[in-house]
């Protein structure tokens, strides 16, 4: 069966990469809007009786992207493709995976149900905010992990007085294993939300009195979580060498401001989501090209993802 990697407009570069790994070329679409806003798509690309991979990270800004993603898969769809997989580096409304009150609805539920219903097949992810969003969905989930990507380049920067931080309980099993793979001790910041981009911190367990803390969590939005355990860790006699390592780099808002605030010493990232100009911080990526690319070669083998 042929296979046909297409990008949409959200992270084109990554789709080129992913193209020349697979050996393969990128596969021809058209999108653009009409005069009232309303996405336009076109899949000039011959998709009938391909299997189909179809990228698209869901950043910001979000709904567009995920407007385009379905339209796609409809295209294909309708254009008569054997198959169709999403390939979604990073899910938008991954965190919207519980209800507080009873006024909220349940977004990732909701995202999943849209993306089932525009007829794909699977979806490919990389590190959710919580394992819980698969369950959202009732269609086979693929979900990859970066973490070992990012570990092997922390290994050659570590020093002995370094020390994995979980900015918050949430966050805890993801610095469990880069703690495991690195051998190195653990603390947790333990942080109270006051907003959606306003967070405290309040307690540290762990010992991190002249340490380098490594920070690690799943995204960084706003960084209003980040700057909050920094702060604590520098009152708690921490070194003034800040790591911090995230799988999905949104950056939105004051995140910029509150890093340069930060005594950062690298911010080490990947490029699940597109970066279009240089950064007034020490910003690093890894490129998850290779790991997607090697997912989608064990599902055309008819192999499970890992």
């Amino acid at each position: 069966m042929r296979v046909v990697l297409m990008s949409g407009s959200s992270h084109p570069a990554l789709g080129e990469s992913i193209a020349e790994m697979l050996g393969v070329e990128p596969g021809r679409c058209v999108i653009d809007r009409f005069p009232d806003g309303e996405h336009h798509v076109e899949v000039v690309e011959e998709v009938r009786g391909c299997d189909v991979y179809l990228l698209q990270p869901l950043g910001p800004p979000v709904d567009p992207h995920l407007m385009e993603l379905l339209l796609l898969v409809d295209a294909c769809r309708r254009q008569g493709a054997a198959r169709v997989t999403a390939v979604v580096p990073y899910l938008a409304y991954a965190r919207q995976d519980r209800r507080e009150t009873r006024a909220e609805p349940l977004g990732a539920r909701l995202l999943a149900d849209l993306i089932r219903a525009s007829g794909v097949d699977r979806i490919v992810v990389v590190d959710l905010h919580s394992p819980a969003v698969e369950g959202c969905f009732s269609l086979p989930v693929e979900h990859l992990s970066a973490m070992p990507l990012l570990a092997e380049n922390l290994r050659h920067t570590v020093t002995p007085d370094s020390v994995i931080v979980s900015p918050d309980l949430g966050a805890m099993k993801r610095a469990e294993r880069y703690a495991a793979l690195l051998k190195l001790p653990l603390a947790v910041v333990h942080k109270r939300r006051m907003s959606g981009s306003q967070v405290q911190a309040h307690n540290i367990t762990g010992d991190v009195k002249g340490c380098a803390p490594i920070l690690v969590d799943d995204m960084i939005s706003t960084a209003g979580t980040i700057e909050a355990a920094v702060q604590a860790l520098l009152e708690a006699g921490c070194a003034p060498l800040v790591t911090v390592v995230a799988t999905h780099s949104l950056l939105v808002g004051p995140s910029l401001e509150r890093l340069q605030r930060l005594p950062l010493r690298r911010l080490l990232t990947t490029d699940s989501v597109p970066r279009s100009e240089p950064l007034p911080i020490p910003l690093e990526v890894v490129s998850v090209a290779p790991l997607l690319a090697r997912s989608i070669e064990m599902l055309r083998a008819g192999l499970p993802g890992h």
